[in-house]
């Protein structure tokens, strides 16, 4: 145990040092550096902060070296607890404490936090119907902490997803590749229940259904109804919002009427029934 307890503290020592050096790349500057949802963390204890969020934000991380700072901190409390040598009234440990005076810069609180945008090649004879200016906007007009919910946003080059757009733990990919005639092909699973509500409409080549949209319309859709939608999934799992999930049946019918209160074009809503 002994053994075990050094290695893990050795290590996690190293990998502080290291998240340390990579926020710090940039000292002169504040405004470049980089962030690190778990240096924000340890300072945020420091100082005595409430970090039930800050916590959630940082554990739920996909990055590698994040999962693994959490991973080795478990380690070691766990195996000071069998040795009887935790700290008593201590909020970190001792190789923490030399590394909670750096936070990383805070967002801005009128926006979202870090959201990286991304955007796959373009084929020829295609293009993306909207920008990351007008994405940003868009998400400007939801409240803060929904929109700090998303941490990344791709325009996806993906032709055949059965979906205008999807959601995995923070990331959205807005699969809106659109012909320059304003032409899309619909995927098997997807029902195209919006189309003619938000003003596209549909024409057939065979077997093939296309969607055919003014380039105006599809990018209301984009912004107004499909990336608002993927948000509210992100909003589904804040504190809070079972209960509302739970009343509208599934997180799927959360997310429409999410988006339907944001904006509701004319005509009835199929999903919701009105």
């Amino acid at each position: 145990d002994w053994a075990q307890l050094d290695a893990f503290e050795a290590e996690y020592k190293e990998r502080l040092a290291m998240e340390r050096k990579e926020v710090s790349r940039s000292p002169g500057s504040v405004s470049e550096r980089g962030y690190s949802p778990y240096l924000e963390l340890l300072a945020a204890v420091a100082a005595g902060q409430d970090v039930d969020w800050l916590y959630r934000e940082a554990e739920k991380s996909r990055d590698d070296q994040t999962r693994r700072l959490f991973a080795l901190r478990g380690k070691i409390l766990s195996l000071r607890e069998k040795l009887d040598i935790l700290a008593d009234g201590k909020t970190l440990l001792d190789i923490e404490i030399e590394n909670a005076d750096l936070p990383s810069p805070k967002p801005a609180k009128s926006g979202p936090r870090r959201i990286h945008f991304l955007a796959d090649p373009v084929p020829q004879g295609h293009l993306y119907p909207v920008t990351f200016d007008e994405i940003k906007a868009t998400l400007a007009e939801l409240p803060p902490e929904h929109a700090a919910t998303v941490h990344e946003i791709r325009l996806s080059n993906q032709k055949h997803t059965g979906s205008d757009g999807d959601w995995l733990d923070g990331e959205i990919r807005l699969h809106c590749l659109i012909t320059e005639e304003g032409k899309r092909l619909m995927g098997r699973s997807e029902s195209g229940m919006d189309v003619e509500r938000f003003g596209g409409s549909f024409e057939y080549e065979g077997r093939k259904v296309y969607a055919v949209w003014p380039l105006p319309a599809y990018k209301t859709f984009i912004l107004r109804r499909v990336l608002v939608h993927e948000v509210a999934h992100g909003v589904a799992e804040l504190p809070g919002y079972a209960e509302k999930v739970r009343r509208a049946g599934s997180v799927e019918k959360f997310c429409e009427q999410y988006a339907e209160n944001f904006y509701r074009p004319s005509g009835k809503s199929v999903r919701l029934g009105f």
